[in-house]
């Protein structure tokens, strides 16, 4: 079986193989935060407030399985045992948690899967914003690695989500297990929180004793108060 290789086909490449689009001005809202912080709660709770909510993850996990290029890449740079093949041994998607332990364990690794990814990623989400009605005022692009992936100067104003860092541990691995590799390497790949707090709009608290819900209330008021000024 071969592989288109990932030494010989440059990221331009790659992207030039991808549909452009029309842009569609938006009110573009920002959200991240450390592993466990409650990023994805937020996201849930603005959704119920009928804002739309972009997750750049699950996003980049999908591109994995459409785009031919990309999955091909990324094997010929992690090796076979991070592709999921079909009943006739073609590779038809990525084994994310074999990929995320070799990238979070590689030197360079995420590095690559940043440059490889997050293009497609933006392009997905222009995607997504061009077909959102127009009564749309605001959106919110939700993204683990917002600062790092770049993301963020896409963005209009970015909210952090932040918590303990003990809180923060305990709570991945009751969601995902233990894996003190996969953890410490998440970590070590993310912004610090007060790096993310130092290049963030807006903060909210998400320790257990922390009421979150009233916070994000009152940050969609003033997000909607933003967005209408934007669209004048």
């Amino acid at each position: 079986m071969q592989y288109c290789s990932a030494k010989v086909v440059s990221i331009s490449f790659l992207y030039s193989m991808l549909s452009t689009v029309n842009k569609k001005e938006i009110f573009t809202v920002g959200l991240t935060g450390g592993i466990g912080s409650g990023k994805s709660t937020v996201a849930r709770v603005f959704k119920a407030l009928d804002v739309p909510v972009f997750n750049a993850d699950k996003a980049g996990h999908a591109i994995y399985a459409e785009n031919n290029l990309i999955r091909n890449a990324v094997i010929e740079k992690f090796g076979r045992k991070v592709a999921v093949y079909d009943n006739e041994g073609k590779a038809v998607d990525i084994n994310r948690k074999e990929l995320g332990k070799l990238a979070f364990s590689e030197v360079g690794g995420i590095s690559f899967l940043n440059q490889l990814v997050h293009p497609a990623v933006r392009k997905s989400f222009q995607v997504w914003v061009a077909n959102l009605p127009d009564s749309v005022t605001y959106v919110v692009r939700e993204a683990a690695i917002l600062f790092e992936s770049g993301a963020s100067k896409d963005c209009d104003v970015v909210i952090t989500v932040n918590a303990d860092k003990e809180q923060r541990i305990a709570r991945v691995k009751h969601r995902d297990g233990f894996d003190k590799v996969m953890i410490q390497g998440k970590v070590n790949a993310q912004f610090s929180d007060e790096k993310r707090t130092s290049l963030s709009n807006f903060v909210l608290v998400n320790n257990d004793t922390d009421m979150l819900l009233p916070q994000i209330e009152k940050l969609h008021s003033i997000l909607k108060r933003k967005s209408i000024n934007f669209s004048k």
